[in-house]
Formats: structure tokens, sequence, C-alpha cells
């Protein structure tokens, strides 16, 4: 994991999906500490290399949908 402002730790998975879309990753830049702890540890906290990978996913549909937060 790496950290950004505000310590939040973002896991290399959700870095390497973010990093082939662009709005998707400047709306998760816009969002607050709190809704990025809360996609970095939903991500981050599985405790398989494939959950962590569709969690990532996931997550991708969600920040291109420009979703704050997990609920759907």
């Amino acid at each position: 994991m790496q950290t950004s402002k505000g310590e939040v730790a973002v896991p290399i998975e959700l870095i390497d999906v973010l990093a082939d879309d662009t709005e998707a990753k400047a709306f998760f830049d816009c969002l607050s500490d709190g809704y990025k702890r809360g996609y970095c540890d939903w991500v981050g906290g599985a405790k398989q290399a494939e959950t962590r990978a569709t969690r990532a996913g996931k997550a991708l549909l969600m920040l291109q949908r420009q979703q704050k937060t997990l609920k759907t």
C-alpha cells in the first residue's frame, strides 16, 4: 500500500485500476479522506489477492459512477 495526502493507505490494487482511468482517479482524488479511507479499507482489507483485485474492479465501477460511498 502507498499513502497519499492525509495518510490514507491506498492499496496497490486500487492504484493499478485507477491508473488506467483518469476520470475515476480525479474523482477519487477529490473525495474527502474519510470517503477515500472507506474505499481503501474495503479493498485493502481483503485477505486474499483475488478478493482485493475483485473489490478494486468494483470500486472502479463505483468511482466511474461518482459514488462517494460503497452503498448501492
